[in-house]
């Protein structure tokens, strides 16, 4: 029964098009992020995150909004929970987490992308990232009133 519930909430439509959605704001994120720290250094990550995270949270609103969630709430509204919850999200994971896994347990082992070197400490901070934008977007977010849960 567990296992059912499970199943099908991870292959629901909902969270296919959330996973697609998941990586390609992680594309954007990484992208900005990679191509601000191969011009001013891995060292300086801090300053490469910020636009890098900017530009995926703009990009997700309009993605999750749209296509994930399909809401119909009010804009503004919408956009200002999602960038609040977000950046909260970015505080504690991205900073936090690149903080501790890079400056804290010097895990600086680059993957090389193409032309690019990608820290493994940004990457891993990317799941978690993910995992805790979905629970505030689902359940706080795009939240859909009893009335719409019934049609």
């Amino acid at each position: 029964m567990i296992v059912k519930k499970l199943l099908r909430f991870f292959f629901s439509r909902e969270m296919i098009l959330y996973v697609i959605a998941g990586v390609l704001t992680t594309l954007v994120n990484i992208i900005v992020f990679t191509l601000l720290s191969t011009a001013i250094g891995h060292d300086r990550w801090w300053l490469s995150n910020f636009p890098a995270i900017t530009a995926s949270i703009l990009f997700a609103f309009f993605v999750n909004r749209s296509f994930v969630f399909r809401s119909a709430g009010p804009l503004w509204q919408e956009f200002g929970k999602f960038v609040l919850s977000r950046a909260v999200v970015s505080l504690a994971f991205e900073y936090g987490g690149m903080f501790l896994l890079y400056d804290v347990l010097g895990l600086t082992t680059v993957w090389p992308i193409l032309r690019w070197e990608l820290p493994v400490s940004k990457l891993l901070t990317m799941f978690l990232v993910l995992a805790g934008n979905y629970v505030l977007s689902k359940w706080f977010i795009f939240r859909k009133s009893a009335r719409e849960r019934q049609s």
